[in-house]
């Protein structure tokens, strides 16, 4: 038995259906076991889990993808690049209006 050390802290429980998928739908769907669901982005398995956003959607991600998603999604909102377009407008004025 390999138990882990008292320092390290522990992991919080997965927020997925991999309990509640039969045997059957996995292997009809093709999904290998240990997951429940087939990434959207990228094809790998993958857990089905809400969207790591603030959109109210859940779907299939794998654990780089859910990472990537996690860090890019204000990059797709518009008022992101409304306010960085206008953050640099005000940094050029101000640099050259001296």
């Amino acid at each position: 038995m390999d138990a882990k050390p008292a320092s390290e802290p522990a992991k919080p429980p997965r927020q997925c259906y991999c309990a509640s998928l039969d045997a059957d739908f996995r292997q009809k769907q093709h999904i290998p076991v240990g997951y429940c669901g087939i990434c959207e982005r990228c094809g790998q398995p993958g857990h089905t889990q809400h969207f790591p956003g603030p959109l109210p959607y859940t779907g299939a991600w794998c654990d780089r993808c859910v990472k990537i998603v996690a860090l890019t999604w204000p990059l797709k909102h518009p008022a992101f690049w409304t306010v960085l377009f206008m953050a640099v407008v005000a940094g050029l004025t101000y640099y050259f209006k001296k």
